[in-house]
């Protein structure tokens, strides 16, 4: 079947993601003093990566529709971990960005996540992990 090894790739991803997911799980109680959930952290980390941004690239990016990140944004903006800022190339819309207090929590995410992945990929190689991420990266 030709379709076979794209599937036993999918089926790879997902057990990967799910182990990660687990790990960090587990962790959150000591690095989510903001109780902000899973979800609140892929949205922060997202904006981490594409800031400032307007929602609806974030939600893009996401895979979200823009109207389930408006209220967890709102939540994220009370909570002062995100901004709005405005958008000089078009007056009627606002960009979001990190506040300081924002970038503190994707650092102490990140260090979590790095945790994690060593702790699933110990078994591998250097040459090996070194190809797998030069291999996603192409994706």
């Amino acid at each position: 079947m030709p379709d076979e090894p794209q599937f036993a790739l999918a089926l790879q991803i997902d057990r990967l993601m799910r182990r990660l997911n687990a790990r960090v799980h587990a962790q959150a109680p000591l690095f989510d003093t903001e109780k902000i959930g899973p979800i609140g952290g892929m949205v922060l980390m997202t904006l981490s990566e594409a800031q400032p941004a307007p929602m609806q690239r974030i939600a893009e990016l996401m895979g979200r529709d823009k109207a389930q990140l408006s209220r967890l944004f709102a939540n994220l903006e009370r909570r002062e971990l995100v901004q709005r800022i405005a958008n000089e190339e078009d007056q009627r819309s606002r960009l979001l960005s990190l506040t300081p207090r924002g970038e503190a929590f994707v650092r102490r995410i990140k260090s979590v996540v790095k945790g994690a992945l060593e702790e699933i990929l110990e078994p591998l190689s250097e040459s090996e992990k070194g190809e797998r991420l030069r291999l996603l990266s192409r994706t």
